[in-house]
């Protein structure tokens, strides 16, 4: 039988972007000039500002639940009859149900720290709560919340860690994502890391 799997919580919406040192003053003048104290009173300046697009972002651009114990689940079958309902601290361990997980599966991770080639970072984190997103399956049984595990990711930045599900998997299986679910804002954060160690936020 044809299962869908749906998601609840808290999730966000990741943006990571290189600034040039020329673009990090034009945004600190702009602030003074304007009188913010706070980066996000000039958010959506920036992109007439600095004549780029903010929401491309070529370090990363992701949308992904928090791993935070909110995720929670609801099992529907074909007939769209709803079957179980479960919390993310309902499924099996992950290390336990697919064995050389490291070895078969590569870890996600996303820097937002400002080395390299990359001498500032702007990033954003705009937070939402309810839907996160729909997946399918097929099961001989009735699903059991054991039967999933999932696996984690993070985005580094130089104030700490953004954890986040990476993905999820059935009876060892991955799942992929068919579709995404409503849900609505819960607060944002944009900051810019720069080369010299600073934080305008």
């Amino acid at each position: 039988m044809k299962y869908t799997l749906n998601t609840y919580g808290w999730s966000f919406e990741a943006i990571g972007k290189s600034l040039t040192d020329e673009q990090v003053l034009k945004i600190k003048e702009f602030m003074n000039e304007n009188g913010h104290d706070e980066l996000w009173q000039c958010r959506w300046d920036l992109d007439e500002l600095l004549d780029i697009d903010t929401w491309d972002g070529e370090l990363f651009h992701l949308t992904e639940s928090f791993d935070n114990g909110t995720a929670h689940f609801e099992i529907i079958d074909e007939n769209g009859d709803k079957v179980l309902e479960f919390g993310v601290g309902d499924v099996a361990d992950l290390y336990e149900t697919i064995e050389d997980f490291d070895e078969k599966f590569e870890y996600r991770g996303y820097n937002a720290f400002p080395e390299g080639e990359v001498k500032n970072v702007y990033l954003s984190i705009d937070e939402n709560k309810g839907g996160i997103h729909t997946l399918s399956f097929e099961s001989d049984e009735l699903p059991k919340a054991t039967d999933f595990t999932y696996s984690t990711g993070s985005i580094g930045t130089p104030e700490g860690d953004w954890d986040f599900i990476n993905q999820i998997f059935f009876k060892g299986q991955p799942l992929t994502i068919d579709d995404y679910l409503d849900n609505w804002g819960k607060s944002s954060n944009v900051e810019i890391f720069t080369s010299k160690g600073e934080i305008i936020k």
